[in-house]
């Protein structure tokens, strides 16, 4: 696994404007982190801010949990979803509000609209595996793995031309041609900011690494290269629908992840018909 050097991420906590942890999201994990966590106290906090317990309600009554009646009680939505569901929410909901569009060279509704459409891609692949898989983390994973480049975007005017030009050289990775440009990327800014909010290690470290190609010939953890495998056929599927071709990685990584997967061309087609149903713009 890469890791990243303590002057590297240094020079990005100085560099550019990452958005801070917010004190929702850090009541909420000290609440967590208590031997018996207090889910009263848990649906109060959550209450107070309206955007998220509107998410909470939404996510509760929509068919991912098939209630036969719905609810509308914030505190009986945190009971149902439980601490690691809600802990998911909060920080997604919380991720998306945390820029500003003024200044940003790229269309933050049409990128977070991405982003939760491969989220919500990942999570319908990891039901349909044989392994065991956790849907919070495939979500949190799918929303976050591309979080570094509206960062790189605030800082930079030109970046969307740095981007075009990334998938018109699909030999060099997103990576590379960010590196050869700014001296950093979005996939190292974005492990920082994963770690800042503390979201699980494990996706941490995928976030870092989601644009190597090379991931899964390297002998990693099983569970890792379930991850990475399914994230980047969730990216393909809703770049296909976006733009009717493939990502610059997939050509690299697709005979890999089918084999990894278990799945074929047939599969794969199934999978791209249901990943029409999860784009948030379809409704």
């Amino acid at each position: 696994m890469l890791e990243v050097d303590d002057k590297v991420l240094a020079d990005i906590r100085r560099g550019f404007s990452i958005p801070a942890q917010p004190s929702l999201l850090i009541k909420l994990q000290k609440i967590m982190a208590e031997a018996e966590p207090d889910l009263n106290a848990l649906g109060d906090i959550i209450s107070q801010d309206v955007a998220v317990a509107s998410i909470i309600l939404k996510t509760i009554n929509s068919p991912l949990y098939g209630l036969s009646r719905s609810i509308s009680d914030i505190h009986k939505s945190v009971r149902y979803i439980g601490l690691q569901g809600i802990n998911s929410l909060v920080t997604n909901t919380l991720i998306k509000r945390s820029f500003d569009q003024q200044g940003c060279s790229i269309a933050l509704e049409e990128f977070w609209d991405s982003a939760t459409h491969i989220a919500n891609t990942c999570v319908h692949i990891g039901k349909t595996l044989k392994v065991t898989t956790s849907k919070d983390k495939l979500f949190s994973l799918g929303l976050f793995h591309d979080c570094g480049i509206p960062i790189m975007a605030m800082k930079y005017s030109d970046y969307n031309d740095t981007y075009q030009l990334a998938y018109s050289t699909p030999d060099k990775t997103l990576p590379m041609t960010e590196d050869q440009a700014y001296g950093v990327n979005h996939a190292t800014i974005g492990y920082y900011v994963a770690s800042s909010w503390r979201l699980p290690k494990d996706i941490c470290a995928l976030i870092l690494v989601h644009h190597d190609r090379d991931f899964l010939k390297m002998n990693n953890s099983c569970a890792q290269e379930v991850y990475y495998a399914i994230l980047k056929l969730a990216e393909n599927l809703v770049h296909n629908h976006k733009h009717n071709r493939d990502c610059a990685d997939w050509f690299y990584i697709q005979e890999m992840i089918f084999t990894l997967l278990d799945i074929d061309e047939d599969n794969y087609q199934d999978y791209l018909e249901d990943s029409e149903s999860f784009d948030v713009k379809a409704d």
